[in-house]
């Protein structure tokens, strides 16, 4: 009979080898991924392009070219566009990130060949009628000015400015940043990039060498002359900036804590993901178990390592009252001081080994999550076998080196610190 008086016996969570994608070039030098998995007939489809906020010169441009694609082709109206992937059961979405602009489609195997010529079309005649432009243009307005009256928006935004003042990474969108665009700005972004720069492809599901020939015989006809884009060097502040600004009305004030940190190719970034884990990386870290559940001074509290290919940041985000903001500051402070002198405890970095591996491996079930961590491996210029690596550190690494790396990147005297509210 089973005694639920004790707990069943727990184990390490084991290593699990990274599937390999395969890798096909189509006519036009396309590289495609895939990733095949699954009893499913189902499929995603994900185009990366060099058409982020870093292949921009305008704040917004890249989003609402991206945006505006889904509007209309030279021979669809936008109605119609919607209409047929409705018809065939697909979701779809074009955006823009910092570094990359995505094209995705997620759809059944039976009507691939009918989506993939309505992703053509979008990729190449994309047509941004006037009347379109000019009401994106006005919804994207009043969306920035409210998400500017939320107080954590506007901690995030200029946090990331004061990090890189003079970079994309750090330039923000105001809503008089959009008188700015037209169609004929929107359309020549459109052109230098979705429309001329090379893509890749990852694809994922069950998918067939049939669906590979139409890919082919489809997107990998489209002449792509891929133009020089000039990527200038990631610069980040000379010096840290602390902004505290008020805003009228609000009852709770967002705190952003960090500094510039390093992106996964840099041979730290494994156990300085683990240390962040830690700290505030999970719901058992540090700063929830002090800041929340001790002091209650929030409802939720964590810190991050935001890596990208160019550089990063690693950053504490908190909501609190006003009247706690110092006292936040302080424990937040304490917190990374203790990191850097003490040594964690076995049994809590067994925890964190554990949480970290479980939440690995879970992510590695379906083929869209494979493929999701392959698109970070090719994007990013990273080894083949990184996610091998990245579990070998898991399981390797000991408190020691989790206090050399707080002690080494977390310089509690180049901290930025911004408060809104």
């Amino acid at each position: 009979m089973l005694d639920r008086r004790n707990a069943p016996a727990a184990y390490p969570v084991e290593k699990v080898l990274f599937p390999s994608p395969s890798l096909h070039t189509l006519s036009n030098g396309i590289q495609v991924w895939v990733v095949s998995a699954g009893e499913q007939e189902v499929f995603k489809l994900e185009l990366s392009t060099k058409a982020g906020a870093i292949h921009s010169p305008l704040a917004g441009l890249a989003g609402m070219t991206a945006s505006l694609m889904k509007r209309g082709t030279a021979t669809h109206t936008a109605q119609q566009i919607h209409q047929d992937f409705d018809f065939f059961g697909a979701f779809w979405d074009v955006q823009a990130s910092l570094d990359q602009g995505t094209f995705t489609v997620y759809g059944l195997n039976k009507h691939f060949n009918s989506l993939l010529p309505l992703v053509a079309e979008i990729l190449q005649e994309a047509s941004f009628p006037a009347e379109e432009v000019e009401k994106e243009l006005e919804i994207e307005r009043q969306k920035t000015k409210l998400n500017w009256e939320k107080t954590s928006y506007a901690a995030s935004q200029k946090f990331r400015s004061n990090l890189f003042p003079s970079d994309p990474y750090g330039r923000f969108t105001v809503a008089s940043d959009f008188d700015a665009l037209d169609q004929q700005v929107i359309k020549k972004h459109f052109e230098g990039t979705w429309k001329s720069q090379k893509p890749v492809i990852f694809l994922s599901g069950k998918i067939s060498d049939t669906q590979i020939a139409y890919l082919d015989a489809t997107l990998g006809q489209i002449n792509f002359n891929s133009p020089a884009i000039s990527i200038p060097t990631l610069q980040t502040a000379k010096e840290p900036i602390r902004l505290r600004e008020e805003k009228e009305g609000s009852v709770q004030s967002s705190i952003r804590f960090g500094l510039p940190a390093i992106s996964r190719n840099h041979p730290d970034y494994f156990h300085y993901s683990v240390m962040n884990t830690v700290l505030g990386g999970y719901f058992g870290s540090r700063l929830q178990k002090n800041i929340r559940e001790d002091k209650g001074f929030t409802y939720g509290v964590s810190s991050s390592l935001a890596p990208y290919p160019r550089g990063g940041y690693w950053v504490v985000g908190t909501d609190v009252n006003g009247e706690n903001v110092d006292a936040t500051l302080a424990e937040i402070k304490k917190e990374i001081t203790i990191l850097q002198n003490e040594l964690v405890p076995s049994e809590e970095l067994e925890i964190v080994k554990s949480y970290l591996m479980g939440s690995f491996t879970g992510e590695l079930t379906q083929a869209f999550d494979i493929a999701e961590k392959v698109r970070v491996i090719q994007l990013d210029g990273l080894a083949p076998n990184f996610y091998d690596q990245f579990q070998d550190s898991i399981q390797n690494i000991q408190a020691q080196d989790i206090r050399d790396i707080a002690a080494k990147y977390l310089n509690l005297d180049k901290m930025h610190e911004v408060i809104v509210g």
